[in-house]
Protein backbone atom coordinates (compact mmCIF):
# COMPACT_ATOMS: atom_id res chain seq x y z
CA UNK A 1 0.00 0.00 0.00
CA UNK A 2 2.80 2.00 0.96
CA UNK A 3 4.20 1.66 -2.84
CA UNK A 4 0.57 2.56 -4.54
CA UNK A 5 0.64 5.89 -2.40
CA UNK A 6 4.28 6.87 -3.43
CA UNK A 7 3.22 6.19 -7.13
CA UNK A 8 0.11 8.01 -7.11
CA UNK A 9 1.36 11.27 -5.41
CA UNK A 10 4.32 11.03 -7.97
CA UNK A 11 2.10 11.03 -10.52
CA UNK A 12 0.28 13.58 -9.21
CA UNK A 13 3.81 15.95 -9.25
CA UNK A 14 4.27 14.76 -12.64
CA UNK A 15 1.12 16.06 -14.61
CA UNK A 16 2.91 19.55 -15.40
CA UNK A 17 4.82 17.25 -18.11
CA UNK A 18 1.95 15.70 -19.68
CA UNK A 19 -1.07 16.52 -21.56
CA UNK A 20 -3.30 16.17 -18.68
CA UNK A 21 -4.08 19.58 -16.75
CA UNK A 22 -4.14 18.79 -13.19
CA UNK A 23 -5.40 21.94 -12.28
CA UNK A 24 -8.75 21.58 -14.05
CA UNK A 25 -9.34 18.52 -11.72
CA UNK A 26 -10.31 18.51 -7.90
CA UNK A 27 -9.11 19.88 -5.51
CA UNK A 28 -8.82 23.15 -7.83
CA UNK A 29 -10.73 23.04 -10.70
CA UNK A 30 -9.77 26.29 -12.00
CA UNK A 31 -11.93 27.11 -14.75
CA UNK A 32 -14.83 26.06 -12.91
CA UNK A 33 -14.06 28.10 -9.75
CA UNK A 34 -15.10 31.56 -9.18
CA UNK A 35 -12.53 33.88 -8.73
CA UNK A 36 -11.76 36.41 -6.00
CA UNK A 37 -8.91 38.61 -7.21
CA UNK A 38 -9.29 42.14 -7.76
CA UNK A 39 -10.69 41.79 -10.92
CA UNK A 40 -13.56 39.91 -10.34
CA UNK A 41 -14.62 42.32 -7.68
CA UNK A 42 -15.19 45.24 -9.95
CA UNK A 43 -17.37 42.94 -12.79
CA UNK A 44 -20.55 43.43 -11.99
CA UNK A 45 -19.76 47.21 -11.11
CA UNK A 46 -18.24 47.95 -14.29
CA UNK A 47 -20.90 45.83 -16.70
CA UNK A 48 -24.07 47.60 -14.67
CA UNK A 49 -22.09 51.10 -15.34
CA UNK A 50 -22.08 51.77 -11.50
CA UNK A 51 -18.23 51.90 -12.14
CA UNK A 52 -17.57 54.40 -14.84
CA UNK A 53 -13.89 55.54 -16.07
CA UNK A 54 -12.70 58.24 -18.06
CA UNK A 55 -13.82 58.11 -21.47
CA UNK A 56 -12.42 61.39 -22.72
CA UNK A 57 -9.61 59.78 -24.37
CA UNK A 58 -8.27 56.48 -24.63
CA UNK A 59 -5.21 57.24 -22.61
CA UNK A 60 -7.76 58.67 -19.93
CA UNK A 61 -9.54 55.70 -20.10
CA UNK A 62 -6.14 53.80 -19.39
CA UNK A 63 -4.91 56.33 -16.46
CA UNK A 64 -8.25 55.71 -14.81
CA UNK A 65 -7.98 51.71 -14.75
CA UNK A 66 -4.66 51.61 -13.64
CA UNK A 67 -5.62 54.05 -10.76
CA UNK A 68 -8.10 51.98 -9.99
CA UNK A 69 -6.21 49.00 -9.42
CA UNK A 70 -3.13 51.18 -8.05
CA UNK A 71 -1.05 50.12 -10.65
CA UNK A 72 1.95 52.85 -11.27
CA UNK A 73 1.94 54.63 -15.04
CA UNK A 74 5.97 54.33 -14.68
CA UNK A 75 6.22 50.47 -14.95
CA UNK A 76 5.50 51.13 -18.72
CA UNK A 77 7.13 48.23 -20.86
CA UNK A 78 6.61 48.02 -24.16
CA UNK A 79 6.38 45.24 -26.41
CA UNK A 80 6.23 44.90 -30.35
CA UNK A 81 6.45 41.36 -30.63
CA UNK A 82 3.20 40.27 -32.00
CA UNK A 83 2.65 37.64 -29.11
CA UNK A 84 -0.57 38.36 -28.06
CA UNK A 85 -4.30 37.58 -28.58
CA UNK A 86 -4.38 41.13 -30.27
CA UNK A 87 -1.44 40.79 -32.62
CA UNK A 88 -3.30 42.27 -35.17
CA UNK A 89 -3.64 45.44 -33.72
CA UNK A 90 0.52 45.17 -32.22
CA UNK A 91 3.31 47.04 -34.40
CA UNK A 92 6.74 48.34 -33.81
CA UNK A 93 5.13 51.48 -34.73
CA UNK A 94 1.87 50.37 -32.44
CA UNK A 95 3.73 48.70 -29.28
CA UNK A 96 1.59 47.03 -26.66
CA UNK A 97 2.33 48.31 -23.30
CA UNK A 98 2.57 46.22 -20.27
CA UNK A 99 1.91 47.93 -16.62
CA UNK A 100 2.45 45.88 -13.36
CA UNK A 101 2.07 46.43 -9.56
CA UNK A 102 2.45 43.27 -7.01
CA UNK A 103 -0.67 41.40 -7.70
CA UNK A 104 -2.18 42.73 -11.25
CA UNK A 105 -0.33 43.27 -15.05
CA UNK A 106 -2.22 45.28 -17.42
CA UNK A 107 -1.84 45.10 -21.17
CA UNK A 108 -3.09 47.70 -23.29
CA UNK A 109 -3.22 48.12 -27.43
CA UNK A 110 -4.19 51.07 -29.33
CA UNK A 111 -7.80 50.74 -30.42
CA UNK A 112 -8.36 47.43 -28.01
CA UNK A 113 -9.07 45.38 -25.30
CA UNK A 114 -7.53 45.82 -22.11
CA UNK A 115 -6.30 42.82 -21.25
CA UNK A 116 -5.89 41.91 -17.12
CA UNK A 117 -4.13 39.07 -15.08
CA UNK A 118 -4.92 39.10 -11.26
CA UNK A 119 -3.07 37.00 -8.93
CA UNK A 120 -6.36 34.49 -6.95
CA UNK A 121 -5.56 33.49 -3.64
CA UNK A 122 -6.39 29.94 -4.69
CA UNK A 123 -6.11 29.57 -8.02
CA UNK A 124 -2.93 31.95 -8.89
CA UNK A 125 -3.48 34.38 -12.09
CA UNK A 126 -6.57 34.47 -13.68
CA UNK A 127 -6.76 36.12 -17.22
CA UNK A 128 -9.64 38.75 -18.60
CA UNK A 129 -10.25 40.74 -21.40
CA UNK A 130 -12.26 43.63 -20.52
CA UNK A 131 -13.81 46.32 -23.76
CA UNK A 132 -13.34 49.82 -23.76
CA UNK A 133 -15.86 52.39 -25.27
CA UNK A 134 -12.35 52.57 -27.94
CA UNK A 135 -12.48 49.08 -29.13
CA UNK A 136 -16.02 48.97 -30.94
CA UNK A 137 -17.66 46.81 -28.24
CA UNK A 138 -21.31 48.26 -27.74
CA UNK A 139 -21.59 47.27 -23.51
CA UNK A 140 -19.28 47.51 -20.67
CA UNK A 141 -17.70 43.49 -20.48
CA UNK A 142 -14.93 41.90 -18.35
CA UNK A 143 -14.39 38.56 -19.44
CA UNK A 144 -12.93 35.73 -17.85
CA UNK A 145 -10.41 34.60 -20.66
CA UNK A 146 -10.13 30.72 -20.88
CA UNK A 147 -8.41 30.77 -24.50
CA UNK A 148 -5.53 32.23 -22.63
CA UNK A 149 -4.33 29.25 -21.00
CA UNK A 150 -3.31 27.80 -24.51
CA UNK A 151 0.04 29.84 -23.52
CA UNK A 152 -0.43 31.06 -20.33
CA UNK A 153 -1.39 27.36 -18.88
CA UNK A 154 0.19 24.97 -20.91
CA UNK A 155 4.04 23.55 -21.29
CA UNK A 156 5.16 27.26 -21.90
CA UNK A 157 4.07 27.64 -18.30
CA UNK A 158 5.70 24.53 -17.08
CA UNK A 159 2.30 22.87 -16.84
CA UNK A 160 0.46 25.48 -14.30
CA UNK A 161 -1.72 28.82 -14.80
CA UNK A 162 1.37 31.57 -14.86
CA UNK A 163 2.95 33.90 -16.77
CA UNK A 164 5.87 34.44 -19.04
CA UNK A 165 8.09 37.28 -20.65
CA UNK A 166 8.99 36.10 -24.24
CA UNK A 167 12.26 37.00 -26.16
CA UNK A 168 11.78 36.17 -30.40
CA UNK A 169 13.75 37.36 -33.34
CA UNK A 170 10.80 39.46 -34.88
CA UNK A 171 10.29 40.70 -38.24
CA UNK A 172 9.55 44.22 -39.41
CA UNK A 173 6.01 43.91 -38.76
CA UNK A 174 6.82 42.16 -34.92
CA UNK A 175 6.11 38.53 -36.38
CA UNK A 176 8.13 36.08 -34.88
CA UNK A 177 10.94 34.21 -36.79
CA UNK A 178 10.33 31.16 -35.33
CA UNK A 179 13.31 29.71 -37.06
CA UNK A 180 15.68 31.60 -35.34
CA UNK A 181 14.79 30.52 -31.71
CA UNK A 182 12.20 31.69 -28.86
CA UNK A 183 12.60 31.85 -25.62
CA UNK A 184 10.90 32.84 -22.02
CA UNK A 185 13.41 34.67 -20.11
CA UNK A 186 13.24 35.23 -16.00
CA UNK A 187 15.70 36.22 -13.25
CA UNK A 188 18.23 33.63 -14.34
CA UNK A 189 18.47 34.74 -18.23
CA UNK A 190 21.44 36.75 -19.30
CA UNK A 191 20.54 39.94 -20.10
CA UNK A 192 22.52 39.68 -23.59
CA UNK A 193 19.75 36.43 -23.89
CA UNK A 194 16.77 39.11 -23.48
CA UNK A 195 13.90 41.44 -24.10
CA UNK A 196 13.89 40.05 -28.28
CA UNK A 197 10.54 42.07 -29.44
CA UNK A 198 10.67 44.51 -26.67
CA UNK A 199 11.63 48.25 -26.50
CA UNK A 200 14.01 49.09 -24.19
CA UNK A 201 15.13 52.26 -22.48
CA UNK A 202 18.25 52.53 -20.43
CA UNK A 203 21.73 51.46 -20.33
CA UNK A 204 23.86 48.77 -19.22
CA UNK A 205 27.72 47.22 -19.18
CA UNK A 206 28.74 44.15 -21.58
CA UNK A 207 27.50 42.57 -24.22
CA UNK A 208 24.35 44.24 -25.92
CA UNK A 209 20.52 42.99 -24.85
CA UNK A 210 17.93 41.60 -27.87
CA UNK A 211 15.80 44.84 -27.56
CA UNK A 212 15.00 47.57 -30.02
CA UNK A 213 16.22 45.24 -33.07
CA UNK A 214 14.15 43.72 -36.05
CA UNK A 215 15.11 41.18 -38.36
CA UNK A 216 14.52 40.00 -41.44
CA UNK A 217 15.09 35.89 -42.47
CA UNK A 218 18.21 35.37 -44.07
CA UNK A 219 18.20 30.93 -44.72
CA UNK A 220 17.33 28.32 -42.81
CA UNK A 221 16.96 29.32 -39.05
CA UNK A 222 19.29 32.64 -39.44
CA UNK A 223 18.71 36.14 -39.31
CA UNK A 224 20.23 39.78 -40.39
CA UNK A 225 19.02 43.12 -39.00
CA UNK A 226 17.05 45.13 -40.68
CA UNK A 227 17.00 47.81 -37.91
CA UNK A 228 18.04 48.95 -34.67
CA UNK A 229 16.41 51.32 -32.67
CA UNK A 230 19.63 51.51 -30.34
CA UNK A 231 21.25 49.69 -27.83
CA UNK A 232 20.72 52.38 -24.66
CA UNK A 233 17.85 55.04 -26.02
CA UNK A 234 16.75 57.16 -23.18
CA UNK A 235 13.32 57.74 -24.75
CA UNK A 236 12.01 55.82 -27.51
CA UNK A 237 11.10 59.05 -29.43
CA UNK A 238 12.27 57.91 -32.74
CA UNK A 239 11.19 54.73 -32.90
CA UNK A 240 7.27 55.55 -33.31
CA UNK A 241 4.70 58.79 -32.20
CA UNK A 242 5.25 58.49 -28.16
CA UNK A 243 2.55 60.91 -27.48
CA UNK A 244 0.21 58.13 -27.75
CA UNK A 245 1.42 56.70 -24.67
CA UNK A 246 2.08 57.11 -20.84
CA UNK A 247 5.48 57.53 -21.36
CA UNK A 248 8.30 57.72 -23.94
CA UNK A 249 10.42 55.10 -22.21
CA UNK A 250 10.19 50.84 -21.97
CA UNK A 251 12.47 50.92 -18.43
CA UNK A 252 15.10 48.59 -18.31
CA UNK A 253 14.75 48.35 -14.49
CA UNK A 254 11.26 47.68 -14.75
CA UNK A 255 11.72 44.69 -17.21
CA UNK A 256 14.11 43.47 -14.67
CA UNK A 257 11.84 43.79 -11.67
CA UNK A 258 9.22 42.55 -13.64
CA UNK A 259 10.67 39.03 -15.15
CA UNK A 260 11.73 38.43 -11.52
CA UNK A 261 8.13 39.51 -10.38
CA UNK A 262 6.82 37.02 -12.86
CA UNK A 263 9.18 34.12 -11.61
CA UNK A 264 8.29 34.59 -8.30
CA UNK A 265 4.42 34.91 -8.96
CA UNK A 266 4.95 31.54 -11.19
CA UNK A 267 6.82 29.79 -7.84
CA UNK A 268 4.56 31.20 -5.55
CA UNK A 269 1.39 29.48 -7.82
CA UNK A 270 3.32 25.98 -8.24
CA UNK A 271 3.84 25.90 -4.96
CA UNK A 272 0.07 26.68 -4.16
CA UNK A 273 -1.66 24.51 -6.06
CA UNK A 274 1.13 21.22 -5.96
CA UNK A 275 0.46 21.63 -2.19
CA UNK A 276 -3.67 21.86 -2.32
CA UNK A 277 -2.76 18.88 -4.95
CA UNK A 278 -0.60 16.46 -2.99
CA UNK A 279 -2.61 17.57 0.30
CA UNK A 280 -5.97 16.80 -1.38
CA UNK A 281 -4.22 12.98 -3.06
CA UNK A 282 -2.72 11.92 0.30
CA UNK A 283 -5.96 12.28 2.02
CA UNK A 284 -7.69 10.15 -0.61
CA UNK A 285 -5.40 7.70 -0.40
CA UNK A 286 -5.72 7.54 3.45
CA UNK A 287 -9.00 6.89 3.49
CA UNK A 288 -8.89 4.09 0.95
CA UNK A 289 -6.20 2.48 2.36
CA UNK A 290 -7.77 3.26 6.31
CA UNK A 291 -4.39 4.69 7.15
CA UNK A 292 -4.63 7.53 9.81
CA UNK A 293 -5.31 10.78 8.05
CA UNK A 294 -4.50 12.94 10.98
CA UNK A 295 -0.82 12.60 9.94
CA UNK A 296 0.51 13.03 5.71
CA UNK A 297 2.19 10.15 4.18
CA UNK A 298 6.45 9.93 4.19
CA UNK A 299 5.80 10.49 0.09
CA UNK A 300 3.87 13.76 0.48
CA UNK A 301 6.00 15.12 3.30
CA UNK A 302 8.68 14.11 1.08
CA UNK A 303 7.09 16.40 -2.11
CA UNK A 304 6.29 19.48 0.34
CA UNK A 305 10.03 19.94 1.61
CA UNK A 306 11.29 19.66 -2.24
CA UNK A 307 8.38 22.09 -3.28
CA UNK A 308 9.67 24.61 -0.61
CA UNK A 309 13.21 24.22 -1.86
CA UNK A 310 12.01 25.21 -5.43
CA UNK A 311 10.22 28.41 -3.78
CA UNK A 312 13.12 29.24 -1.37
CA UNK A 313 15.88 29.38 -4.29
CA UNK A 314 13.23 31.87 -6.22
CA UNK A 315 12.78 34.11 -3.63
CA UNK A 316 16.43 33.63 -2.37
CA UNK A 317 17.37 34.69 -6.27
CA UNK A 318 19.92 31.34 -6.08
CA UNK A 319 19.95 31.54 -9.81
CA UNK A 320 19.78 35.55 -10.39
CA UNK A 321 21.88 36.28 -13.38
CA UNK A 322 25.08 38.22 -12.73
CA UNK A 323 25.17 41.87 -13.87
CA UNK A 324 28.41 42.97 -15.25
CA UNK A 325 31.11 45.77 -14.96
CA UNK A 326 29.06 48.82 -13.50
CA UNK A 327 25.69 47.21 -13.84
CA UNK A 328 22.65 48.77 -15.48
CA UNK A 329 20.90 52.06 -15.30
CA UNK A 330 17.39 52.90 -15.75
CA UNK A 331 14.78 56.03 -14.72
CA UNK A 332 14.50 56.98 -11.56
CA UNK A 333 10.95 57.54 -12.18
CA UNK A 334 10.03 53.90 -12.50
CA UNK A 335 12.59 53.44 -9.49
CA UNK A 336 10.75 56.07 -7.10
CA UNK A 337 7.20 54.35 -7.61
CA UNK A 338 8.72 50.96 -7.24
CA UNK A 339 9.78 52.12 -3.90
CA UNK A 340 6.42 53.51 -3.01
CA UNK A 341 4.62 50.91 -3.30
CA UNK A 342 6.12 48.69 -0.33
CA UNK A 343 4.59 46.64 2.26
CA UNK A 344 5.94 46.17 6.02
CA UNK A 345 6.87 49.44 6.80
CA UNK A 346 10.32 50.68 6.78
CA UNK A 347 12.06 46.87 6.86
CA UNK A 348 9.68 46.14 4.34
CA UNK A 349 10.51 49.03 2.23
CA UNK A 350 14.46 47.64 2.80
CA UNK A 351 13.38 44.80 -0.06
CA UNK A 352 13.08 47.10 -2.78
CA UNK A 353 16.14 48.84 -2.21
CA UNK A 354 17.95 48.69 -5.81
CA UNK A 355 21.65 47.43 -6.34
CA UNK A 356 22.00 47.45 -9.78
CA UNK A 357 25.52 47.03 -9.92
CA UNK A 358 26.10 43.30 -9.83
CA UNK A 359 22.65 42.65 -9.19
CA UNK A 360 18.89 43.87 -9.08
CA UNK A 361 18.47 44.27 -5.80
CA UNK A 362 20.80 45.03 -2.26
CA UNK A 363 18.91 42.37 -0.40
CA UNK A 364 18.04 38.92 -2.09
CA UNK A 365 15.37 38.03 -0.14
CA UNK A 366 12.40 38.54 -2.95
CA UNK A 367 9.89 41.34 -2.25
CA UNK A 368 7.10 39.32 -2.90
CA UNK A 369 7.38 37.92 0.48
CA UNK A 370 5.06 41.06 0.95
CA UNK A 371 2.73 40.13 -1.70
CA UNK A 372 -1.07 39.28 -2.05
CA UNK A 373 0.10 35.96 -3.01
CA UNK A 374 2.43 34.89 -1.14
CA UNK A 375 0.14 36.14 2.05
CA UNK A 376 -2.38 33.53 0.50
CA UNK A 377 0.29 30.71 0.32
CA UNK A 378 -1.39 27.56 1.73
CA UNK A 379 -0.40 27.32 5.18
CA UNK A 380 1.43 23.82 4.88
CA UNK A 381 3.88 25.10 1.70
CA UNK A 382 4.24 28.54 3.91
CA UNK A 383 5.10 27.01 7.08
CA UNK A 384 7.74 24.39 5.27
CA UNK A 385 9.27 27.53 3.41
CA UNK A 386 9.65 29.36 6.56
CA UNK A 387 11.68 26.53 8.40
CA UNK A 388 14.15 26.07 5.46
CA UNK A 389 14.52 30.03 5.25
CA UNK A 390 15.63 30.14 8.55
CA UNK A 391 17.84 26.97 8.57
CA UNK A 392 19.63 28.64 5.01
CA UNK A 393 19.85 32.07 7.13
CA UNK A 394 21.28 30.50 10.41
CA UNK A 395 23.45 28.00 8.71
CA UNK A 396 21.38 25.09 9.24
CA UNK A 397 21.25 24.50 5.24
CA UNK A 398 23.77 25.73 2.44
CA UNK A 399 20.61 27.04 0.80
CA UNK A 400 21.65 30.52 1.05
CA UNK A 401 25.07 29.96 0.75
CA UNK A 402 25.58 32.49 -2.18
CA UNK A 403 24.43 35.49 0.32
CA UNK A 404 27.01 37.20 2.71
CA UNK A 405 27.03 37.11 6.51
CA UNK A 406 25.36 40.39 6.80
CA UNK A 407 22.78 40.59 3.88
CA UNK A 408 21.85 36.87 5.81
CA UNK A 409 21.51 38.76 9.09
CA UNK A 410 19.13 41.54 7.27
CA UNK A 411 16.87 39.12 6.04
CA UNK A 412 17.03 37.17 9.20
CA UNK A 413 15.64 41.26 10.37
CA UNK A 414 13.53 42.11 8.43
CA UNK A 415 11.13 38.77 8.30
CA UNK A 416 10.96 38.88 12.66
CA UNK A 417 9.83 42.55 12.20
CA UNK A 418 7.49 42.22 9.06
CA UNK A 419 5.66 38.62 9.30
CA UNK A 420 3.49 37.49 12.71
CA UNK A 421 3.07 34.01 11.08
CA UNK A 422 6.61 32.52 11.64
CA UNK A 423 6.51 28.81 13.18
CA UNK A 424 8.47 28.08 16.11
CA UNK A 425 12.31 27.97 14.85
CA UNK A 426 11.83 32.16 14.48
CA UNK A 427 10.75 32.59 17.83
Amino acid sequence: MKTLAIAAIAAASSTARAEFLFYEEEPIRYSDTEAKDPVALIIDDYESGRLKFDDSSELAFLRAVLDKFGVPRESQVLVFSRTSFQNDRIRPERPRAIYFSDDIYIGWVQGGSIELTAVDPDLGPTFYRMSTPFCRSPEPEIVRDSQCLNCHGSSRTGGYPGMMVRSVFPDDIGNPIFGAGTSNTDHSSPLEERWGGWFVTGDKDGPRHQGNLFYEEHGVGEVKTLKDFGAAPKTLDGAFDTSKYLADTSDIVALMVMEHQITAHNAITKAHLDTRRWLYLDARIAASSGRDGSEISESTAGLLDRGADDLLDVMLFKEEAPLVGWGVEGDETFQEAFAAGARGGEAGAELREFQLLSRLFKTRLSYMVHSPAFEALHPRMKAEFYTKLHAALTGGSDAAAHLGERERGRILEIVRETKEDLPGCWL
